[in-house]
């Protein structure tokens, strides 16, 4: 599994907005007047391209283009990376959690201090005998992985240990906790049939490894 990378929102580096393509230049403009929104713009973008650079991906640009409306805010894409690269980025509890990977990869947060309220509807939503949080944090990593997201609904994802599967699709799957939330990462697996599976600014940041759901 690949390792994740956090950057809390009051460590993004303004440096970093020289690495930005021009839609998220676009949007940061566009908050000006948002200092916690810039923030959070420039943290997620920090730790896309950290996790990126761990994979030797330094000169890539963000694309986070809205199919539906055109602004930067969509699922986040790299452009100019010398071989497939699949991002994925997440926001909790005032930080950005990123991850990089060869193969299509999910990655989702929650704060461990979660209403009761949330739980309730998590488990109404996403119902099983694990912990609410590492239930809807995996479902996430899963949907995002797949491309669709909340366009499927995340009781539709099946859970196992360290394992899940929407559709005929297979997962691997990690759940740990990190900067005061329960993190899950989601690599798609190869198919059964073993055919195969379809230097950066914004410093500080911690990059963990994954470890068993055991933990959640």
């Amino acid at each position: 599994m690949p390792p994740f990378v956090v950057v809390p929102y009051d460590t993004a580096d303004p440096s970093i907005v020289a690495a930005l393509s021009p839609g998220d230049r676009a949007r940061l403009a566009a908050l000006s007047d948002d200092a916690g929104a810039e923030r959070r713009l420039l943290a997620g973008r920090s730790a896309l391209l950290l996790a990126a650079a761990r994979l030797g991906e330094r000169d890539i640009l963000i694309d986070a283009t809205c199919p539906d409306c055109g602004r930067s805010h969509g699922r986040p894409t790299a452009s100019g990376a010398e071989a497939p690269l699949y991002l994925s980025l997440a926001h909790a509890a005032g930080a950005a959690f990123a991850v990089a990977s060869r193969t299509p990869v999910g990655i989702d947060a929650e704060p461990v201090m979660t209403p009761p309220a949330r739980l309730a509807a998590i488990d109404a939503l996403a119902p099983g005998r694990s912990h609410p949080l590492r239930r809807w944090t995996a479902a996430e990593a899963v949907l995002k992985a797949d491309g669709r997201g909340l366009r499927v609904a995340p009781g539709e994802v099946r859970l196992g240990f360290r394992r899940a599967r929407l559709d005929d699709r297979r997962y691997r799957v990690r759940t740990t906790h990190a900067a005061g939330c329960v993190v899950t990462v989601a690599e798609l697996l190869p198919p059964a049939d073993g055919r195969g599976a379809a230097g950066t600014p914004g410093r500080p940041a911690t990059l963990y490894p994954e470890s068993d759901g055991s933990r959640v």
